[in-house]
């Protein structure tokens, strides 16, 4: 015999037992027949059946008429809370992965202690003695000692869940941990609604009438765990709440529809319903889009980092290699041609004039190399020490004047009229900065020629260096200081050059907390460089 009550509030159970039956049963059977020979997959079923027969139960005992069928029913809901926590256990000895150490003790402790509550709840009155018929249905009554002996062993087993998850989580994989924070995020919702529809409002309201629909948000734990087990791609924190906020909205405007009072009302609020499933639909699919897309990003920007950390290691182990017998030939080569081994014939003189120069080349590039791939490894560091900006102008012009010579162009330090002040900096790689800008301007520039300048512009040193050469376009100027980039005229009038010089000089520059940039009015109408350093 079942008790009657409002048709609404029966309508509203009917409908949300339905759906949850249909979901968990559902949701269960896809994760057991997605691996069913996984140990999680079977304790995932089992933990779900016992499940449902609590919720069923709930909603069974609270209208049953026959007092003995409500007794033994009342009994058995709690025996399926015992039993659904121990699938719980296990289901997390083997979720995500495997523990790494057996807990055989705890193991049987959880087994026997959660079997004698079982058995002890459902054939003795132990624990609930009696049952009362209310206004809204039938309601149990505890005995004192057995419901804190009944309770207290569930928080023990609920601990020890939960215990174990925070020491299996500190070793997961970072997708075994999303699946976690998967199961936590179900696990939290149905304590939260449990404890606001079983406790908060029973102590507000005095009445259990309502503590059903706690049981109800058990279909957040099932469908989150469910999700974290098959799935192979999760999303994280942010598809999960969006989940839950959409799951809520929908949960709440069904009740309404539910509840309607004239068929207007039921069509208006049963096409708001609609319509927002729809836009959550929509909502949760451009969330995961958005997540994958970053994801996709993320995984191409760490092959991206490897590629260069392999090309700046291979750049290193090649240029070390490199440079001991490209010495070793300057030398030798500097002998022959210091007489060291004895007179050279005439016609040898000039082919290892262009050896040497070539080999001079060689090495420069093998040095830039080996500054690239110091810089891009962070393992190039500054010595810093008062130095005078104009000595370091002076002995650059002086090394590379013949160079300018033989190109019949000008190469000329304008000093300025008061003396500038010595800066800190490191001596050795600023001049390689002033270097590389004199001589690419040497490079490119086949009438006229260069001049240099230096300024104190109070709070900093700036250094001009303007040419006569080619020019450069926008485009030229944009690229002008990145690592093997070259423009059109370097192309054509450089064709030794790999681009790595104005690289090596930006970065040199702004490590000294400097800038260095490039002006240019258009083709055939010479370039400036500017440098500027902090006068600390």
């Amino acid at each position: 015999m079942l008790l009657g009550f409002n048709d609404n509030y029966n309508l509203i159970h009917y409908t949300f037992l339905f759906i949850i039956n249909v979901g968990a049963l559902g949701l269960s059977f896809w994760v057991y027949l997605a691996g069913r020979q996984k140990i999680e997959n079977r304790f995932f079923l089992l933990l779900t059946i016992f499940l449902l027969f609590w919720i069923d139960g709930g909603y069974l005992f609270s209208i049953l008429k026959d007092f003995t069928q409500a007794l033994f029913l009342g009994r058995l809901i709690l025996g399926m809370v015992c039993l659904f926590l121990i699938s719980l256990y296990f289901f997390l000895k083997y979720f995500p992965i495997k523990d790494k150490k057996e807990q055989k003790t705890i193991d049987t402790i959880i087994l026997l202690s959660g079997f004698i509550i079982f058995f002890v709840t459902i054939f003795t009155n132990f624990v609930v003695r009696n049952v009362e018929l209310t206004q809204w249905g039938n309601n149990p009554i505890y005995h004192p000692i057995g419901r804190i002996i009944f309770y207290g062993t569930i928080i023990i087993i609920a601990i020890l869940i939960l215990f174990k998850l925070f020491l299996k989580y500190s070793y997961l994989t970072k997708n075994e941990k999303i699946k976690v924070q998967y199961f936590l995020i179900g696990l939290s919702i149905f304590i939260v609604i449990n404890l606001f529809f079983n406790v908060a409002l029973p102590l507000w309201r005095g009445t259990i009438q309502y503590w059903q629909f706690g049981n109800y948000s058990a279909i957040f734990l099932i469908g989150f765990t469910a999700y974290a087990i098959v799935k192979r791609e999760l999303f994280g924190i942010k598809v999960i709440l969006t989940e839950v906020l959409v799951g809520v909205i929908a949960i709440l405007l069904l009740v309404q529809v539910l509840v309607s009072e004239s068929l207007l009302e039921y069509l208006w609020k049963g096409g708001l319903f609609v319509l927002f499933l729809i836009f959550g639909y929509f909502l949760i699919q451009s969330v995961i889009r958005e997540i994958k897309r970053r994801a996709e990003l993320q995984k191409l920007y760490e092959q991206v980092n490897r590629l260069s950390k392999t090309k700046s290691e291979f750049i290193s182990i090649a240029s070390h290699q490199l440079r001991t017998p490209l010495t070793a030939i300057k030398g030798y080569i500097s002998m022959m041609l210091e007489k060291t081994y004895g007179k050279l014939p005439p016609k040898m003189k000039k082919p290892l004039e262009n050896i040497y120069i070539s080999n001079e080349r060689l090495i420069k590039l093998v040095n830039d190399l080996l500054n690239v791939s110091r810089i891009e490894a962070g393992r190039m560091k500054l010595k810093l020490e008062k130095a005078s900006i104009e000595e370091i102008i002076s002995s650059v012009i002086e090394e590379l004047e013949n160079e300018a010579k033989n190109k019949k162009i000008y190469l000329k330090f304008s000093k300025p009229l008061k003396k500038l002040p010595k800066i800190s900096i490191d001596k050795d790689k600023f001049r390689q900065v002033v270097m590389n800008v004199i001589d690419n301007a040497i490079r490119y520039t086949e009438k006229g020629g260069i001049t240099v300048k230096a300024k104190d512009l109070k709070s900093k040193i700036q250094i001009i260096i303007s040419d006569t050469g080619a020019g450069l376009t926008k485009d030229e100027l944009s690229k002008m200081f990145e690592s093997f980039s070259r423009g059109t005229a370097g192309t054509q009038l450089y064709t030794e050059g790999v681009g790595l010089g104005l690289y090596v000089a930006k970065k040199f520059t702004e490590m000294h907390r400097g800038k260095i940039w490039a002006e240019s009015e258009g083709k055939g109408k010479g370039s400036t460089f500017y440098i500027e350093l902090p006068i600390k």
